[in-house]
């Protein structure tokens, strides 16, 4: 049986499985920590939500937090528009269509490298802010 995969098509579906490798890994890394630095950043709110207000280190590192989600998000979506890019190119699709194959991966790491790169950040500043 001869495949229908082109090497255009072969490399497309390695990079698929990378980057779903990559952006698993970078959830699962930032969900396992991510409860720690929810708790540290709210044990210094002890009167609710008005003490990030008056602690502007405490709400930088909330922000940082939430653009954090942001991109986790962002990159599986991008994800999820490359694998149908994939799969009606390895499944073919009945209409031709010039499939745009090199601007979501790039898309997807450019996000994954924002995430580790706050995530990093968020580290660093956390100690300071409590």
């Amino acid at each position: 049986m001869e495949s229908k995969l082109t090497q255009k098509g072969w490399m497309a579906v390695v990079v698929w499985f990378g980057l779903l490798a990559g952006t698993a890994f970078t959830s699962n890394s930032v969900v396992t920590v991510f409860g720690q630095i929810i708790q540290a950043l709210f044990q210094n709110l002890t009167n609710g939500i008005s003490d990030l207000f008056q602690n502007y280190g405490v709400l930088f590192a909330t922000l940082l937090g939430i653009v954090l989600i942001f991109l986790l998000v962002s990159a599986w979506l991008g994800l999820v528009s490359f694998t149908f890019e994939v799969s009606a190119l390895v499944f073919g699709s009945e209409e031709e269509e010039d499939l745009d194959l090199a601007a979501y991966p790039g898309q997807v790491a450019r996000y994954l490298g924002f995430s580790w790169g706050l995530f990093y950040i968020l580290f660093l500043i956390l100690p300071m802010v409590m």
